[in-house]
């Protein structure tokens, strides 16, 4: 805006401080400057009038601005706010335009302010319209689709999945997650996966920070894989709720059900499986735990319908990890799943591979029961504060599947050891073993996942 004169006491005390910085140095002419700017631009409009300025005509609109709105185009504020280049300006016009605006529902604040374009033309104004947006405004105007189009976008994420299993291969896809779907805290995630796992499912949780129960779990999946020790398909049509509950600091309890039809090569049977347990994790870094306890221990009862009688089935997983000189950590672990009685080959647990006893191929035997224990060194290369964590170790694993009418101290342990390579980085897990099984062979064991 320029300003081409001052009329009355604001013409005097405008040139007076001129004149009064006119003998100052440069920093002081600067403030004298800015203060001078501040007395013209940001008084009041009641004060922006010269006390001598002359009787004028009615107000109009002479300039309209928008601010505050990011998605919504300011010709649409306009046309809502009902108000125009050379409108009449009355006493009521700023609260109508307001109240207008407000009725509209896509906006969580509205002011309107009323500004005069000269200091000696009083009837020319300039209308400021103040709005902050709702979120999804912007879908308001497009109907039921724009709104549910925009509730999706603003609310969808997209995961790649990129995972390779031992026996299993590659799986690859995506994970698509909406998230408070069902209020704050709640998810809704739908993987899909190609490859050596195909899965697409539905899963919906939520969150409580307070109540009996801190998390609610439900879905649906179906999936197909091969059976790494029988070699035949095992397909499962599934849906499952669970919930879980923070005890103490670091430890939580789990409750789970889920009710399956599943076909295992020519076997086709529908099961349902109950499970209880409870977690201790008191890792501060999943990545490369140090002087930290993972323990889950708990029991499944695996109901087959039509095959008479419930199978219990204990289980325990610790694993501990011991900080040794430097950044070398000791990482111990012993594994067990029991069975009260003989198991569907597809409820099997399988011995082999990076999960169990490398040196081994993973499924290269099964059984009800599994036991097994590893010990390894890990010796990180890499600083704690870089990007992610890389680094060497050496292991020694042994472990054992059996009947349920087997006993443990008879039955014959498979071993292996060897040396690999590790890297955890913020979305990357990559791990490659060579393992001697004691019996003349070696074999590579790799495993990887991205993650995002």
């Amino acid at each position: 805006m320029s300003i081409a004169a001052v009329a009355g006491r604001g013409t005097t005390s405008a040139c007076g401080a001129a004149a009064g910085a006119e003998g100052l140095g440069a920093p002081a002419r600067r403030a004298a400057a800015a203060a001078l700017l501040m007395l013209l631009v940001d008084t009041p409009a009641a004060a922006q009038l010269p006390a001598s300025a002359p009787a004028a005509g009615p107000e109009v609109v002479a300039e309209l601005r928008v601010h505050g709105n990011h998605s919504i185009p300011d010709a649409d504020i306009l046309q809502l706010a009902g108000v125009a280049l050379g409108d009449p300006v009355e006493p009521e016009t700023l609260d109508a335009v307001a109240a207008r605006l407000r009725a509209s529902g896509r906006f969580e604040s509205v002011e309107v302010r009323k500004r005069y374009t000269s200091l000696v033309r009083r009837e020319e104004v300039a209308l400021i319209l103040l709005v902050r947006e709702r979120p999804g405004a912007a879908d308001a105007a497009r109907g039921v689709m724009g709104r549910a189009l925009g509730f999706l976008a603003r609310r969808t994420m997209f995961l790649p999945i990129l995972d390779y299993a031992e026996g299993h291969g590659y799986s690859y896809g995506a994970r698509f997650r909406l998230v408070d779907v069902a209020g704050a805290g709640s998810s809704l995630t739908a993987p899909l996966t190609w490859g050596g796992t195909r899965q697409a499912g539905l899963a919906l949780e939520r969150r409580f920070e307070t109540g009996v129960l801190h998390t609610l779990r439900a879905g649906a999946a179906a999936t197909r894989q091969e059976n790494q020790h029988y070699r035949v398909h095992d397909r499962r049509l599934s849906v499952w709720a669970g919930a879980d509950r923070r005890l103490a600091g670091p430890l939580r309890a789990e409750v789970r059900g889920e009710w399956s039809d599943v076909g295992f090569g020519t076997l086709a049977e529908r099961v349902a499986t109950y499970q209880v347990g409870v977690e201790l994790d008191t890792r501060r870094n999943a990545g490369f735990p140090r002087d930290a306890v993972v323990a889950r221990a708990g029991w499944q009862w695996l109901d087959r319908s039509g095959a008479g009688g419930v199978v219990t089935q204990p289980q325990a997983d610790v694993r501990g990890f011991v900080g040794l000189s430097g950044q070398t950590v000791l990482g111990l672990r012993v594994l067990y799943q029991g069975a009260s009685g003989p198991l569907p080959g597809y409820a099997r647990p399988l011995l082999g591979g990076l999960a169990s006893v490398r040196g081994h191929r993973f499924g290269h035997r099964a059984g009800d029961r599994l036991a097994a224990a590893s010990a390894e060194l890990r010796f990180p290369v890499s600083s704690p504060l870089s990007f992610g964590r890389a680094g060497v170790r050496v292991f020694f694993d042994t472990g054992a599947v059996y009947g349920a009418g087997d006993d443990i101290y008879r039955t014959r342990f498979s071993q292996g050891a060897g040396a690999g390579v590790f890297l955890n980085a913020a979305f990357i897990n990559l791990q490659a073993d060579v393992a001697h099984d004691l019996d003349g062979r070696f074999r590579l064991h790799f495993g990887t996942g991205v993650s995002f």
